[in-house]
């Protein structure tokens, strides 16, 4: 699979201005395409690769295994949002994770690029539910989505 199909079909379902990066990643064996998307370009307390609304995805190139990965501590499949404060669950908690759906798909070029496709409108759809808590409300235009 070539890292231009994947980042043009995101380009094409991705908000403008959202941060894009699909790049070639090199495991302990196998090899990789890191997938990262967030809402914005914007490192979060000046800390590298720390976005807003940040996930991301692994793709492995030997098998094609299309995986949720975490980078750097950030990404995944959650987004973050301020808690309820009058939801007893809620109320000591300094944030509240909300999972965008994933479904790991077969291991095929075209399931492959479908998952990544529907990852990112759930991802979209996630934000829309979720963006009167999400708390970069001052540095993204959520209006967007």
């Amino acid at each position: 699979m070539e890292i231009s199909t994947i980042q043009s079909a995101l380009e094409n379902i991705l908000p403008q201005g959202t941060y894009l990066n699909v790049k070639p990643y090199k495991g302990m064996s196998d090899n990789y395409i890191a997938i990262q998307f967030a809402s914005l370009d914007f490192n979060i307390n000046g800390v590298s690769g720390q976005r807003p609304d940040a996930v991301s995805l692994s793709l492995c190139l030997n098998d094609l295994e299309l995986l949720v990965q975490m980078y750097g501590g950030c990404g995944g499949n959650r987004i973050y949002r301020k808690p309820n404060l009058e939801d007893p669950k809620e109320k000591y908690l300094a944030m509240k994770g909300v999972k965008v759906p994933f479904r790991q798909p077969q291991k095929n070029e075209v399931a492959v690029l479908k998952a990544i496709k529907t990852f990112a409108l759930n991802w979209i759809k996630t934000i829309k539910e979720n963006k009167d808590t999400l708390y970069y409300k001052d540095k993204v235009d959520y209006s967007k989505f």
